[in-house]
């Protein structure tokens, strides 16, 4: 910045003090400063600082520094000083023979800037919890995805035992089939063997009463076993359908994260230069 040199340059810049604030499109707070002392003060429109003509001024404050250092000096007032953050600049002013003869200070309020640094904070905060929720979206969904997987494997194992059973179920009609047919023949022989095959005649009434049991709970072991094969076959269609759509949701979500992180990372972009700007 260049440097600010007259000997009359503190009593010239004092004569067009009101007319500062149009250089600035924000509104502002202006001080001339003349051995330590405010000598005059162009006050804001929408902030006050507790600051008056002929007060001293600050140690340690920017155009305090300003003057010190003989170099312009920008800090940042944080609230706990005036009631609100302010950005001052202190600008030294120099006599031709390249000595302090005072300062100006000017303030503006960062009050806007601090609002808009809440709320991006608050979103980032709000964002990083949707991120996390979407991520534990993602990875339930894909869960759920091979949950589903395994139940179709496990529907498909079982169907095949069903069909395994079926085909022990048709022996066990073939042998009460069998085994009816034998107690038929039984029952013949004892009729011909008369009075000596009575004894013979109840075995073989039994062997028939056997086989007919065997027959009747071997369909009976086949229905149920049908329906639940039918059973288990709805199942499993649900369950495919099920795992595709989850395996559609693990997907859209696995994409909505990796946006979320895109965004993510523009929001800490923003918030570094949100940084930037209130320093």
């Amino acid at each position: 910045m260049e440097r600010i040199v007259g000997n009359n340059a503190i009593e010239d810049i004092a004569k067009i003090l009101p007319y500062l604030r149009i250089l600035f499109n924000n509104d502002i707070w202006v001080g001339i400063v003349e051995n330590d002392k405010y000598i005059a003060i162009e006050p804001s429109k929408t902030f006050h600082l507790v600051i008056q003509l002929g007060d001293t001024i600050r140690p340690g404050s920017g155009v305090h520094k300003a003057i010190k250092d003989k170099v312009t000096q920008v800090t940042v007032v944080p609230r706990e000083v005036w009631g609100l953050s302010v950005r001052t600049l202190g600008i030294p002013v120099f006599n031709e023979n390249n000595e302090v003869i005072g300062g100006i200070g000017i303030a503006s309020s960062l009050d806007k800037e601090d609002k808009l640094n809440e709320i991006v904070n608050q979103f980032s905060s709000a964002f990083q919890q949707v991120n996390s929720s979407v991520q534990d979206i993602s990875a339930g969904a894909e869960n759920l995805a091979i949950v589903g997987q395994g139940l179709t494997q496990s529907a498909h194992l079982t169907i095949n035992d069903v069909k395994r059973t079926d085909q022990i179920i048709a022996m066990i009609q073939q042998i009460a089939d069998q085994t009816k047919l034998l107690g038929l023949n039984a029952a013949i022989e004892s009729a011909r063997a008369g009075e000596h095959g009575r004894g013979f005649s109840v075995v073989a009434e039994e062997i028939r009463r056997l086989s007919e049991q065997s027959n009747k709970s071997a369909k009976q072991v086949k229905e149920i076993l049908s329906n639940i094969s039918e059973s288990i076959n709805t199942i499993d269609k649900q369950t495919q359908e099920t795992s595709a759509v989850s395996e559609q949701q693990s997907s859209s979500t696995q994409e909505i994260a990796a946006t979320m992180q895109e965004l993510s990372a523009q929001l800490e972009t923003l918030q570094v230069l949100m940084a930037e700007l209130l320093n």
